[in-house]
């Protein structure tokens, strides 16, 4: 007798749909009191290593922000998906602009973030 396991995809799991909201919002709290501790600070931001640090958080923000909300921006109704027969985990409120913001918040947020690190070394 052989027992067949039924794999599913990634992303068709609700952990797929949760883990990067826990954790994108984790991210965006903790750069938020990274830029709460710039501030009270004595040198504020008249330091250069805090510039970059306070560029680099909001970045994160946007960025982190942005991927903690998943598939909330997708849109409701994806034709693609009929056509090659999976489905996305998760709420979808969005429509196609919603998600090109989505997408463009993501990969600027983190692609400036990226920059500020390599400002640092």
């Amino acid at each position: 007798m052989q027992i067949s396991a039924v794999t599913r995809d990634p992303w068709e799991t609700d952990f797929a749909a949760l883990v990067p909201r826990f954790t994108g919002g984790l991210s965006a709290i903790s750069s938020a009191l990274i830029i709460y501790i710039i501030f009270r600070s004595e040198t504020r931001l008249s330091s250069i290593y805090h510039r970059i640090m306070f560029g680099m958080s909001l970045a994160d923000i946007c960025g982190s922000i942005a991927m903690a909300l998943t598939s909330l921006p997708m849109p409701s109704y994806m034709p693609k998906e009929e056509i090659f027969g999976y489905k996305w985990a998760g709420t979808r409120l969005g429509n196609e602009y919603t998600c090109d913001a989505q997408g463009f918040f993501v990969s600027f947020g983190m692609g400036c973030m990226f920059n500020y690190n390599a400002m640092l070394c």
